[in-house]
């Protein structure tokens, strides 16, 4: 091998260490929770109930003490009444409280598949939700509690009202 294909060599054997040790660096907990909740957001668009309940904890309860099976069955019927379902997080707040447990309050507006392709024509016509969780950590972050409210649009985080303003600038 010439001078020129060692330097090569040793340029894409060094670039390869970098990548590797860019891509091999463990998450953090904040980085793993932040995409647990894009993996409900996708779950919900996909209407995938085995998808989003297997991110619940095996004890998991929500604020009216349903547990897995029952959410389940709750989130089946959400899906039968509406088609086109959109998902949008909004801003979420990540509190780390030890090495087992979390909390997280995130906006998340939802709207229809239709309202998504003409948003700029009609504006943001949505419904806004705070959903609070406390998640649990064995081995990997699970949803122990869950409660949710609707809320207006005025309620929202300032930062929640600004991904909206930036969706919907007529908003």
């Amino acid at each position: 091998m010439n001078r020129q294909g060692k330097a090569a060599a040793a340029l894409v054997f060094l670039l390869f260490v970098a990548c590797l040790f860019m891509n091999c660096r463990a998450q953090t907990d904040r980085e793993t929770i932040t995409a647990l909740i894009a993996r409900m957001e996708i779950q919900v668009e996909k209407r995938d109930v085995n998808g989003l309940i297997g991110l619940l904890a095996e004890n998991y309860r929500d604020f009216e003490e349903r547990d897995r099976a029952q959410t389940a069955a709750m989130v089946k019927e959400y899906f039968s009444r509406y088609r086109g379902i959109v998902v949008k997080v909004l801003a979420s707040r990540i509190e780390i409280r030890s090495t087992q447990n979390a909390e997280v309050e995130t906006e998340v507006a939802f709207y229809s598949g239709a309202a998504s392709a003409f948003k700029k024509l009609i504006g943001f016509s949505g419904t806004s939700y705070r959903f609070r969780f406390a998640l649990q950590k064995a081995g990997v972050w699970m949803i122990r509690t869950a409660q949710w409210e609707e809320i207006p649009l005025s309620g929202l985080f300032p930062e929640s009202l600004q991904i909206l303003r930036e969706m919907f600038p007529d908003l």
